[in-house]
């Protein structure tokens, strides 16, 4: 290639990823959410940055096999893929500055990957610059660019399956040897589990978790809980008065920091004495007996109340590994063992797919409430739902379910309540939902 046409191209591909580098300085993502549109283009950044990772790995394949069989067309291609990975780098980092910019991230999490990203795309640009010139410095360019493509994959699985998905089920040998230790685990039968963290998914995870923790504050464990954000605790132990989360859902609905913000679902009165009696008897996993006579007689266990489900607990080994394998949470609805489970999805909406609806049937008849909204899940995995012979509550919201698939619904003879806002159900469809005599609460919201 001409001297002049490669500086041409180093030059449109320094002119592409200097504003990125301006923006991380300048505007870096702060929790807002922005214009539809940014985040429409910044959700394709899941997808597009397998592309860059993918033709990376190519190019070194290339190479080595160039190397071994001094092979010219083979470095050729190697040059060409090179590339290509660099243009599908710059513009996974430009989709990926828009999803964190107006989609509601914030956090170090965050800025590492971001900063990865685009240091990733800069390098790959280096790279095919200095192909073609020194073999030795275009070599340890190039694995040093692997090394970072690594690096800023591992961030990017940390935004989307946690910090520990790769190391909590290391061999025990090899967590000694690395000096790694699984992180602390909740009784799954204590109150912690049972009551306060079901509330803290279904109001406030959604803003509080691994890959979007606003105020550097996640809510997804007992640990991080407790450990609180960038303002300090939020938890005082025996003093809910003192407590700034507790501060936080008390204040009146118009207040700046009320929580939780935009428009969503304030927490009911029960679930405010949980949080409040929980924190006065010290806020620990496992709270006496006699503290839980503080709570609405609504909020506590009805020993003479008819069991929704089965016991779920015979199956509790299956649950957890359903939970791993699928990256779903299977949560007790209370501390009642035969209330039934309720599925969530928030964490990960992205993971739940039909087939792991599917893959659910072990456990179909125990799952009261099904919480799908955002999920990958189609007409197809309706289907399996129809099976979920005891589901009251369904949340198929902004799903790509449509009239077809929700008419398995009618098989569900004790559905109370479904959310299909923004999917493409017709209404005539919605009507005969609502004819169901087990039907109460139906949600039609930007239904096409």
């Amino acid at each position: 290639m001409p001297l002049r046409v490669r500086a041409w191209i180093l030059g449109v591909g320094i002119a592409a990823i200097f504003p990125l580098l301006i923006l991380l300085l300048y505007s870096p993502p702060d929790g807002g959410q922005r214009a539809e549109l940014a985040q429409f283009l910044g959700r394709f950044h899941p997808l597009a940055v397998h592309f860059p990772v993918a033709l990376l790995l190519l190019v070194l394949v290339l190479e080595g096999a160039a190397l071994a069989r001094q092979s010219w067309d083979l470095r050729q291609s190697a040059g060409f893929v090179l590339g290509l990975a660099t243009v599908a780098a710059i513009g996974s980092a430009w989709l990926g500055w828009l999803l964190a910019w107006s989609g509601g991230y914030e956090g170090s999490l965050v800025s590492r990957h971001m900063w990865g990203g685009v240091s990733l795309a800069a390098a790959s640009l280096a790279c095919w610059g200095l192909y073609g010139w020194k073999r030795s410095v275009y070599a340890a360019a190039l694995l040093a660019t692997a090394g970072l493509m690594i690096w800023t994959s591992d961030q990017g699985g940390k935004l989307t399956h946690g910090d520990t998905f790769l190391t909590e089920h290391l061999p025990r040998p090899l967590r000694r040897w690395l000096g790694g230790q699984r992180p602390s685990e909740v009784d799954p039968s204590s109150f912690y589990a049972m009551r306060v963290q079901p509330i803290f998914e279904d109001k406030c995870v959604l803003c509080h978790n691994a890959g979007k923790f606003k105020g550097k504050l996640r809510l997804d464990s007992y640990e991080h809980v407790m450990r609180g954000g960038k303002d300090g605790l939020v938890i005082h132990p025996g003093e809910p008065g003192k407590s700034e989360l507790f501060r936080r859902v008390t204040l009146a609905p118009d207040n700046k920091d009320f929580m939780p913000a935009e428009g969503k679902a304030a927490l009911s009165g029960a679930e405010t004495k949980i949080i409040e009696v929980w924190i006065a008897a010290g806020a620990t996993t496992h709270i006496a007996e006699t503290a839980i006579q503080g709570l609405p007689p609504s909020s506590r266990e009805n020993a003479v109340s008819p069991p929704l489900t089965a016991d779920y607990r015979p199956q509790l080994k299956e649950i957890t590994a359903l939970e791993t394998s699928l990256g779903v949470r299977l949560v007790p609805r209370s501390q009642n063992p035969t209330d039934g489970l309720i599925l969530r999805t928030v964490s990960a909406p992205e993971r739940c797919t039909d087939a792991s609806l599917a893959q659910l049937a072990p456990v179909a008849n125990l799952i009261v409430d099904a919480e799908l909204a955002r999920t990958r899940v189609t007409d197809k995995g309706m289907q399996a739902i129809a099976n979920f012979s005891n589901l009251r509550f369904l949340d198929l919201s902004n799903t790509a379910v449509t009239s077809a698939g929700v008419k398995e619904l009618m098989k569900l003879e004790k559905l109370e309540s479904l959310n299909l806002t923004q999917t493409r159900v017709a209404h005539t469809t919605a009507a005969e939902l609502q004819a169901k005599p087990s039907m109460k609460r139906l949600y039609l919201f930007e239904t096409h």
